[in-house]
């Protein structure tokens, strides 16, 4: 511990002077309330170890008066940058002074609103090897307008669109915006190669936060004029929008600061997660991926938030907020690690300076596999009107190049772009589709409503389609500053008998099952609907729904011999949970000459209790061969998808949908599997790998948190909201639990996944084949209807007997 309150409070930006003097923000007025009694603004302070021996002795006041401070940072020449919310500015020879002479020199000025104390101006960056530029980061700054303006006169302008980088020279010069769809770009580094990476915060508290690689023209999927949540169908976080980058890693809840680690090696911190964690980086493409593992940790009260090394490499500095409390309550520190081998801080020799596209190269890199290739082309292709508007983007084969040719056109300024947008929505290509919705939508392009609602007409509308529209079309008919979501009107153009069936369908598939709107009344009407593909949605809504007076119903569509056998399939194994109230019904069915439906309710009565079944014991979680052996060698069946589905939402078997989401029904607590087929090596061995033993390849942020509470409860979960005194978690059983962040007293990571083994040692070789023939096929169109034998009977007919009540 290098210094420590009353010595430090609340500090946030820190960094040294080659002499070895530590210079660090004291923040006051970061939600001051009435009751704080330190100074009225904010200070640096300077700390001097004069006897070398860890421990600061000495502290200065070098400057006071700022408000809402965020960062320091050394520059070539000893000048020292300081950022708060609204600034930057230069106090010149810094590091051969004891004291500010006057003000800083405002380099960039943040005219704004927006006074939010940490969502401004931060994440001071300097590349040592091209030291005549400072790059910096500005958060979502709650949707404000604002505008930056340089020392040239140089203006720049936003608002809704979230957080962004800049890059400017050193004196506040040649301003230009680098990057959007941030959420607050709070800590930013250059690594010893050149490249410029930053921390990115998550939308309310959703994890994981992002370790982003920052190259020209990039969008990084959050724009906070579709609200904070992070969850509206046009944005993303992943890189899953056309367009857009995701994370090359992922990062601790509140990451802050970030500094490089030697070759091609990174640290952040992490304030809400107590720890400091070390990022390895591995080229892929044109960008990296990034490992996370801990490098420090400690209990609740270690809060770390900016770095700073000596200018030797033999010490790293870190600032440590100390409480949780936001506003300022009068604790902090100041840490020092000292490395048995100094930390290598020269740039790398060995750098290749990228020259830019030319529109040729550009344009073929459009429909490259790798999005910063894509991203490069679009930000040179959308400064060249001219080039954009020679090129037959019609005739491209390539969908993906046609949503970049159109995101490169949208970003321009020719002046009729907006003339391509009936193409962009009536094109074959989804992700095409999408950037022609979220066009209109971005600009509120309301001369477009009806080809918007054309799109969904379409016979090949996608899940995306759909609720992309859904969200453009509530955009451009209503200024409401409310969160949306799409659930109220997916369920009333469910409803609506005049609409195509596929589109209700699609919709009702989308409405969660806890809608208050989709009650049991509302999906038995739909059940009875002469629409097979309406119908089976609605069978399948049931089956998930909390109300026990669906079990009426379903047994009712379970009995019906008149009906598709996957549709009854569907209502026998939604029985599940209540089948000791449907024994009769399910003792009857499990004899059906019908072997999909007998199977169906035997399967049922085994998951209800109701009687018991062998199946072969299976191997170890690690024994990966045996498992391939046994299912190949056991087999007897052909793989069904529709079985697989089944047995995805069973509540009694695989239940994979407490957990994760297909094509739009289940939870989000782990990843959506509806595109995982699409994964490189994905195949019937890898997804057989990864449900045996989900601890084999874990990403960071699925790793599961375990609590020791005051009271002596171990509890097990994964983190997945952190807003108040309450952090929330989901237990492997998919129920969602809250803890008192008080009632904590400790906290580890665990490098076990919260997905347990042995989800597949109840069920039979054949139906772990059939459960990955759905993640591998699954079809998010229900298939045409099997009709068993008995389907000329009327759909009124008299059911196999009479349907006990669910109660």
């Amino acid at each position: 511990m290098f210094a420590a309150n009353p010595e430090i409070v609340t500090p946030v930006g820190i960094a040294v002077a080659p002499d070895g003097r530590v210079f660090v923000q004291e923040n006051h007025t970061h939600k001051r309330n009435s009751s704080y009694k330190g100074p009225k603004t904010d200070r640096i302070l300077v700390f001097e170890d004069k006897d070398k021996d860890g421990v600061a002795e000495d502290r200065s006041v070098f400057y006071e008066g700022h408000t809402f401070s965020t960062d320091l940072l050394f520059g070539p020449g000893g000048h020292l940058y300081v950022s708060t919310r609204w600034f930057i500015g230069r106090f010149p020879d810094a590091a051969t002074k004891a004291k500010a002479e006057g003000e800083p020199e405002k380099l960039i000025l943040c005219e704004t609103d927006g006074d939010y104390p940490h969502n401004g101006v931060g994440g001071l960056a300097i590349d040592p090897a091209n030291p005549e530029w400072l790059a910096f980061g500005f958060g979502e700054n709650l949707g404000a307008d604002y505008t930056f303006v340089g020392t040239d006169g140089v203006k720049l302008s936003g608002g809704a669109e979230g957080g962004s980088t800049y890059r400017c020279r050193t004196d506040g010069s040649m301003l230009t915006r680098q990057t959007t769809g941030h959420w607050n770009a709070f800590g930013m580094a250059y690594d010893l190669d050149g490249n410029l990476f930053s921390t990115d915060n998550d939308p309310n508290a959703i994890p994981p936060n992002r370790l982003l690689h920052i190259v020209p023209g990039a969008d990084y999927g959050f724009e906070y004029r579709y609200g904070r949540s992070g969850l509206h169908p046009l944005v993303c976080w992943y890189g899953e929008n056309p367009g857009t980058l995701g994370m090359i890693g992922a990062l601790g809840e509140a990451a802050c600061g970030l500094v490089p680690h030697g070759p091609g090696k990174l640290l952040s911190a992490s304030w809400t997660d107590n720890r400091v964690d070390l990022h390895s980086l591995t080229a892929k493409g044109e960008s990296f991926t990034a490992t996370r593992e801990p490098f420090l940790s400690g209990p609740d009260d270690f809060r770390p938030v900016h770095f700073a090394y000596s200018a030797d490499g033999r010490y790293l500095y870190f600032t440590d907020w100390v409480k949780l409390s936001y506003p300022v309550h009068g604790n902090g520190r100041i840490w020092r690690v000292e490395f048995k081998q100094p930390i290598t801080l020269e740039p790398s020799s060995k750098r290749t300076p990228a020259g830019e596209l030319s529109t040729t190269e550009a344009l073929t890199k459009l429909g490259s596999d790798d999005p910063y290739a894509r991203t490069a082309a679009m930000h040179v292709l959308s400064k060249t009107p001219d080039a954009l508007a020679a090129y037959d983007w019609q005739s491209e084969a390539n969908g993906i190049a046609r949503a970049h040719y159109a995101l490169a056109l949208k970003r321009s300024d020719a002046a009729s772009r907006v003339d391509i947008i009936p193409a962009l929505l009536k094109d074959d290509d989804s992700e095409v589709r999408f950037v022609g919705i979220k066009w209109v939508a971005d600009e509120k392009l309301i001369q477009y409503e009806s080809n918007l609602k054309g799109v969904l007409n379409r016979s090949d509308l996608s899940r995306r389609d759909l609720r992309a529209v859904v969200a453009a079309l509530s955009r451009i008919s209503s200024d409401s500053k409310k969160e949306f979501s799409p659930d109220e009107t997916l369920l009333e153009l469910a409803l609506d008998t005049d609409k195509p069936p596929s589109l209700r369908a699609m919709s009702l598939a989308n409405v969660k099952v806890d809608h208050p709107g989709l009650t049991v009344a509302n999906l038995a009407s739909l059940a009875r609907s002469q629409n097979h593909v309406v119908r089976l949605e609605a069978v399948r809504s049931l089956a998930l729904h909390a109300d026990a007076d669906r079990a009426e119903v379903l047994a009712e569509i379970a009995a019906d011999q008149s009906l598709d056998d996957n549709l009854r399939a569907d209502a026998i194994a939604g029985l599940a949970s209540v089948a000791q109230d449907q024994s009769e019904l399910l003792d009857t069915l499990s004899s059906d000459a019908n072997p999909l439906i007998s199977a169906e309710a035997k399967r049922t009565r085994v998951a209800g209790g109701l009687v018991e079944r062998q199946v072969d014991i299976k191997p170890q979680a690690d024994q990966l061969e045996k498992w391939i052996r046994l299912i190949h060698r056991e087999a007897t069946e052909e793989p069904d998808p529709a079985v697989g589905r089944r047995l995805f939402f069973h509540s009694g078997f695989a239940g994979c949908y407490k957990c994760h989401t297909m094509h739009g029904r289940g939870s989000s607590v782990g990843p959506d599997l509806t595109n995982i087929r699409n994964q490189e090596d994905a195949a019937q061995e890898w997804f057989l790998k990864h449900i045996v033993n989900p601890n084999a390849e874990m990403a960071p942020y699925y790793r599961p948190q375990q609590l020791l509470t005051v009271d002596g409860q171990v509890l097990t979960g994964l983190i997945i909201g952190k807003e108040g005194k309450k952090q929330a978690y989901v237990a492997a059983d998919g129920k969602v639990f809250y803890v008192d962040k008080e009632d904590v007293e400790e906290r580890r990571e665990l490098q076990t996944s919260i997905m347990p083994t042995g989800l597949l040692d109840a069920m039979s070789v054949d139906e772990i084949r059939h459960l990955i023939a759905y993640l591998l096929h699954a079809n998010e169109r229900p298939v045409q209807p099997r009709l068993s034998a008995n389907a000329n009977r009327s759909r009124t007919g008299t059911p196999l007997l009479p349907v006990p009540s669910s109660r």
